[in-house]
């Protein structure tokens, strides 16, 4: 399969005008909690009395604009903050790669990372303190109905549902948004067709326009996230792998600053719990979860469907309480960070310090186990 990058530039050229109008906008940093007015105070069911909004302890929250913000989403709709003892602060965030360049620079305190959360960890001293959601849905490489790949399927016996082999995707141009879970994605696919990076040319792209690459024909393959891959699918694109289809579990996980973990424990015990009340809501009732998601993805410039964004909800759930107690953290990140090292994402020397910056008595104590 030859190069393609002059067309590619130029699809990524048009492609950049098309999306300038409807490009992501930054959360308002002030939420939408029923509170009391500032220098008020309510009274709780019990007859005590609450702190007033305003002199409540701030917390800092890293969102994007995908489904593991959601519950922070809804968390701020709800007052679960507020009710919780403390009051969050969005900043706006359009991937986990920018979370961790403004980690440095202790723009945010507490947010929600997947692969990304090996940086996190391994450069910057941030620390996992719980694993929230399942990541791996969703998670596709994607390629046309007529391509040489989509016409082999189950070549490693052990993986059936898996399509191509080492003839059909050497030398594949493949576009992803690198150092994320979709990067991952490629790497175990290609790993189990016994390939490797250097079998193919992975060029780095935002979703939207890697997406774009494979419907214009400007890549053979996409390696996509949510919502774009659901759309890429009801576009009849092949999904020929998936972190599910290879058997890779994946979690988003909260991810603290060194900072905040230090300087704030009792108030990120507070989020933790506040948390978990939010994605237990969140699993209990699917439809209003898939109708916030819609709202989330619109309000921040994605296109996507009630269907979609319900495939969505049930193809990634949330982590519930009950299930975050049999969860060991950090197993997933570790398992990131070993192939980062393996693919010079990440310094060996750094590898460490993964395991050194996972905590699980936040969420002991937070949830009482």
């Amino acid at each position: 399969m030859k190069k393609k990058w002059i067309s590619m530039l130029a699809a990524a050229a048009m492609l950049t005008g098309t999306l300038a109008g409807c490009a992501p906008k930054p959360v308002d940093s002030t939420t939408a909690a029923t509170e009391a007015p500032a220098g008020t105070s309510k009274e709780t069911e019990a007859g005590q009395e609450e702190t007033p909004a305003a002199d409540l302890p701030v917390l800092k929250v890293a969102v994007m604009p995908f489904l593991n913000s959601i519950p922070i989403e809804y968390m701020i709709n709800e007052g679960l903050d507020v009710k919780n003892g403390f009051k969050i602060e969005t900043v706006y965030f359009a991937n986990g790669g920018a979370m961790n360049e403004a980690l440095a620079a202790d723009q945010w305190e507490v947010g929600t990372l997947s692969a990304a959360a090996v940086n996190s960890l391994a450069i910057y001293g941030a620390y996992c303190i719980a694993d929230i959601g399942h990541s791996e849905g969703g998670l596709y490489t994607l390629c046309k109905p007529d391509s040489p790949i989509a016409q082999v399927k189950g070549a490693n016996p052990s993986y059936p549902d898996v399509y191509g082999d080492a003839e059909t995707l050497k030398g594949a141009v493949i576009a992803t948004n690198t150092g994320t879970i979709s990067h991952l994605n490629v790497i175990k696919w290609l790993e189990k067709l016994g390939l490797t990076t250097d079998d193919v040319e992975i060029v780095h792209m935002d979703f939207p326009s890697a997406y774009q690459a494979l419907m214009t024909g400007n890549c053979d393959v996409a390696a996509l996230n949510p919502p774009t891959s659901y759309q890429a699918e009801a576009e009849g694109m092949i999904v020929t792998s998936s972190l599910t289809t290879l058997g890779v579990p994946q979690f988003d996980s909260i991810i603290v600053s060194n900072k905040a973990f230090t300087g704030k424990r009792d108030v990120l015990v507070n989020y933790v719990k506040a948390f978990f009340e939010a994605t237990d809501a969140l699993q209990a009732d699917p439809d209003m979860a898939a109708q916030l998601l819609l709202d989330w993805y619109t309000e921040n410039g994605s296109e996507s469907s009630l269907d979609a964004c319900k495939n969505e909800i049930a193809t990634r759930p949330f982590v519930t309480s009950e299930e975050a107690k049999t969860i060991t953290i950090g197993d997933s990140v570790q398992v990131t960070g070993e192939f980062w090292v393996s693919q010079e994402l990440l310094e060996e020397s750094k590898f460490p310090e993964i395991a050194k910056h996972v905590d699980d008595t936040i969420v002991k104590e937070a949830l009482g186990y």
